[in-house]
């Protein structure tokens, strides 16, 4: 590797932070002002719908606390609902109201959109050899990420 050569996770980075910027501005323009990035990660696929919040925090590698703090925001504007867990009844599960449910729309047309982009700019084909390189290289990650 060059030395002037960007590093591969710089570039990882880059294109996470490029695409979080695009969905965080449609899900505005698709009005949701009041969502911030870090309400991205809520609804990222696949989904908070019927999962407990504290496996929603694993799988988005946040602390129960901030968590909890990003549901309750969510609750309150209408998005999502805690209701009792109906295996025990004591836990909870997330359940998407409609709002919510447009949320992980707009998300999933707008990534759908970033990815026609990039094909167009580059070859369908190159982005494909990306996503298997990617799958491969997650399929050797921690499993908590």
């Amino acid at each position: 590797m060059s030395t002037d050569a960007p590093l591969l996770a710089t570039l990882v980075r880059r294109l996470h932070l490029d695409i979080r910027r695009r969905v965080h501005a449609d899900l505005r323009n698709a009005g949701h002002p009041d969502l911030t990035a870090a309400h991205m990660y809520v609804f990222q696929s696949p989904g908070p719908d019927g999962v407990r919040p504290t496996e929603l925090a694993a799988r988005t590698n946040m602390t129960k606390q901030a968590m909890n703090h990003l549901l309750a925001g969510l609750e309150r504007a209408g998005y999502l609902r805690r209701v009792p867990a109906a295996a025990d009844g004591r836990g909870t599960v997330l359940r998407l109201t409609d709002r919510g449910r447009d949320v992980e729309r707009v998300m999933l047309k707008s990534a759908k959109k970033i990815e026609r982009d990039w094909a167009d700019k580059v070859g369908r084909r190159r982005v494909e050899d990306l996503r298997q390189a990617i799958r491969d290289l997650d399929a050797l990650s921690e499993p908590s990420c």
